[in-house]
């Protein structure tokens, strides 16, 4: 008897390390009120481009790649809340046992300024020096700070746009999975006109 209670307080201790190093991830329920409550949490995230509840309730590739470099350039944070705040996500339909939601979205259009400021920058740099220059504050004003303007005096879309998202479990919540379709209707076309520019 005390050999099987001294293995289960070994197991119980060992799945308690486990959590400890890797971060146990908690799976949660996949029910209308929790996607919900997870779109409602994204929205605000975006909207007020947080970056802590961004790597909580969204999984997007794009914002990966900016996230870390808006955690330590302000300029970049202060882009993406001009892109977001005007944003709207309304649930269409959930389908909990598939895991998804259908939104519609709506947001300024952002193509033509984004699309104009990527044609800027290409034109005048190469994709090596735009890397060297995330480092020069400056740089990054004075080629952010017009397009922010741009932004903030651009029009609303005048049609919302529907997309379906997988929603996924994250390490204590559930997750929005944002694919190119469901990035580029959030940020008002802004994201697939700057990838296309640079070819990425």
């Amino acid at each position: 008897m005390k050999r099987i209670i001294s293995l289960f307080l070994c197991v119980l201790l060992l799945a308690g390390v486990a959590c400890g190093f890797g971060g146990c991830s908690a799976n949660v329920e996949m029910t209308d009120e929790n996607i919900t409550k997870t779109v409602e949490k994204a929205e605000q995230a975006l909207k007020e481009f947080d970056t802590k509840a961004l790597k909580k309730y969204v999984d997007s590739k794009t914002l990966d790649v900016i996230i870390p470099i808006a955690d330590k350039k302000e300029a970049f944070k202060t882009l993406g809340q001009a892109m977001f705040s005007n944003l709207t996500m309304e649930i269409k339909s959930i389908d909990a046992e598939n895991a998804t939601v259908t939104l519609e979205v709506i947001n300024k259009d952002l193509m033509v300024p984004a699309t104009a400021f990527a044609y800027d920058l290409k034109s005048n740099y190469s994709n090596a020096q735009l890397l060297t220059k995330l480092d020069d504050d400056n740089f990054i004003n004075e080629n952010l700070n017009p397009l922010i303007e741009k932004i903030d005096s651009a029009e609303m879309k005048k049609e919302k746009t529907e997309i379906t998202l997988k929603v996924k479990n994250g390490k204590k919540n559930l997750m929005l999975a944002f694919d190119e379709e469901g990035e580029d209707a959030v940020s008002g076309d802004a994201l697939s006109a700057i990838k296309s520019v640079f070819g990425v």
